[in-house]
């Protein structure tokens, strides 16, 4: 639904409208008010609605810099608001208030930028506010209308006033001051007993309730509800199920580990936790892997050996709590450290889901501009494309799944220099990294896994060697990767780039750059990362993506 408003300022000649508020999770786009003659100080002190919020600027000595030259946000309760808080307080005017409670008021609500509502981003506004506390930000339905709500309890109901020295949003409800910790926050809930009780027996408590400045923790919650869907009823049936040591204090213990890979060290809001496909916890070498599926959040959903290992979903609505030392989240199911062995990971780099979703994945070629690609990411000119292409000329033919990516991979200004992609997750070991290619001029390029450069350079305009048996080609680091006869076969080759130990289970950064200048592309098949004490050469790969063995 789309509503339309009109906020009419009096005394400053100044018309803010603000059209189609759109209840969407997509790009929201707003028509700004703008004036410069008044800065923000001067604008509430003449705005009656706005009173008793100026007067706690000028109380709090605020208002002489906001009418000062500066970049700044204020989102400014009304005196409905401001007349319930201080109700609350026990307060009949601003003047009752101490000077430190005002400060803390007004610094709640202040922001040392300028924030329009089109630079929200669900979840937080990037910038913490003068007080120190990030803003949370959402978009509601509220009586048929779509409303920002902000730190989930104040809805702007005047937003993107433009002044001389920033922006003002109007909102309905004070800010409320946080003063629990993590720790305190998840003692305070009924709900969160059970996982409250591990907290304590591990130890972990102690580092939920620090105090240290810039020092925060992210914590996923798991409700008592959730915990009895998984057969855990009481703190003893945790302890049987996990403390393996009998001393859940010890950060070896799987009671300790299983309760600590539920806490981030750093600060990470829903936003923040879609925006990386990992993120380090408190167990040392073990992270936490993300999937976003539409609006869901997904925790450790991944597939192995060919099964869906279902994970679990961070409740986005009871989520983004701040406390002064963190955030709190809650989760939909509990989530695990997997135990895994060095595993091989045989992929095609074409292979990228916003090629899938275009619908042309298999089916025709595209041209991709830079940031199209998530995981894909390379250098040069903001003009830069690469291409994904079908292998199905003669002398192409033959590559794994039929297609290859063709990059303009040459030192020079014209061109792309170096490009990165994520890998699939690579568990924790050690591998043989092969790189497979359709032979193409005669670049060569270097790879580097998580910016260390690998052993062994490729050279792009080399031929496989078709003379020698398997072993004795493996022996030398090259193989054949593609199946068939068929007409192009023999223009693919394979090469092992290097030997890596990869200490944390996670995706990787891989990356191939060039220092040559021929004119010719990089055309790329195929990467794979093999357990050394493995199978080398076996399976190889038809056009279809088949394993194929002798």
């Amino acid at each position: 639904m789309k509503t339309k408003k009109r906020y009419q300022v009096i005394g400053l000649l100044l018309l803010a409208t603000v059209l189609w508020l759109p209840f969407s999770c997509t790009k929201e786009n707003f028509t700004e008010t703008t004036d410069t003659s008044p800065n923000i100080n001067s604008f509430l002190a003449t705005n009656e609605d706005y009173s008793l919020f100026s007067e706690a600027l000028r109380q709090a000595g605020a208002a002489s810099y906001l009418d000062a030259w500066g970049t700044y946000t204020v989102f400014a309760p009304n005196n409905n608001a401001m007349q319930a808080f201080l109700q609350s307080e026990g307060k009949g005017n601003v003047g009752d208030l101490s000077e430190s409670d005002v400060k803390d008021l007004v610094n709640l609500h202040i922001i040392q930028d300028t924030v329009s509502t089109a630079q929200f981003r669900d979840g937080k506004i990037q910038r913490n506010s003068v007080f120190g506390m990030f803003i949370t930000t959402a978009v509601q339905n509220i009586d048929g209308e779509s409303h920002f709500v902000l730190n989930k309890e104040s809805k702007i109901i005047m937003p993107n006033i433009r002044t001389g020295n920033g922006v003002v949003h109007g909102v309905d409800k004070v800010f409320t001051k946080v003063t629990n910790t993590v720790m305190q926050e998840i003692d305070a809930d009924p709900n969160l007993s059970l996982f409250a009780e591990a907290l304590h027996l591990t130890g972990l408590d102690a580092l939920l309730n620090q105090r240290v400045e810039e020092q925060f923790y992210s914590v996923l919650a798991v409700s008592n509800t959730t915990f009895a869907q998984r057969g855990f009823n009481t703190i003893q049936d945790l302890v049987d199920k996990y403390n393996h040591t009998g001393n859940p204090k010890n950060p070896e213990d799987s009671l300790y580990m299983h309760i600590a890979y539920h806490v981030l060290p750093d600060l990470k809001y829903v936003s923040d936790l879609a925006f990386s496909s990992s993120h380090t916890t408190q167990v040392p070498r073990e992270v936490l892997l993300v999937k976003v599926d539409r609006e869901k959040i997904i925790l450790n959903e991944e597939e192995w050996l060919g099964e869906l290992e279902e994970g679990a979903e961070v409740d986005r609505e009871a989520s983004d709590n701040t406390t002064v030392n963190g955030v709190l989240h809650y989760i939909k199911d509990d989530i695990y450290i997997k135990q895994r062995s060095p595993f091989r990971v045989d992929w095609d780099p074409a292979d990228q889901p916003e090629i899938r979703l275009a619908g042309v994945y298999g089916r025709s070629e595209l041209q991709i501009p830079k940031g199209y690609l998530r995981d894909v990411t390379w250098g040069g000119a903001d003009n830069r494309t690469i291409w994904y292409r079908l292998a199905t000329a003669s002398n192409m033919q033959g590559a794994v799944n039929g297609d290859r990516l063709e990059i303009t991979l040459r030192n020079n200004s014209a061109t792309i220099p170096w490009i990165e992609f994520k890998t699939p997750v690579v568990v924790r070991g050690r591998y043989k990294v092969w790189v497979g290619w359709r032979q193409n001029g005669g670049n060569t390029v270097d790879t580097y896994l998580n910016g260390v450069k690998l052993s062994r350079s490729l050279n792009l305009g080399e031929y496989r060697i078709r003379t020698l048996p398997d072993r004795e080609l493996e022996a030398l680091g090259y193989k054949k990767h593609v199946a068939g006869n068929l007409s192009g076969v023999n223009n693919y080759n394979c090469k092992m780039v290097g030997i890596v130990d990869i200490d944390v289970t996670d995706r990787q950064t891989l990356r191939f750059e060039t220092n040559t200048n021929v004119s010719a592309q990089f055309w790329l098949d195929f990467i794979q990362f093999i357990p050394i004490d493995q199978e080398q050469i076996y399976p190889q790969f038809d056009t279809q993506g088949n394993a194929v063995y002798p």
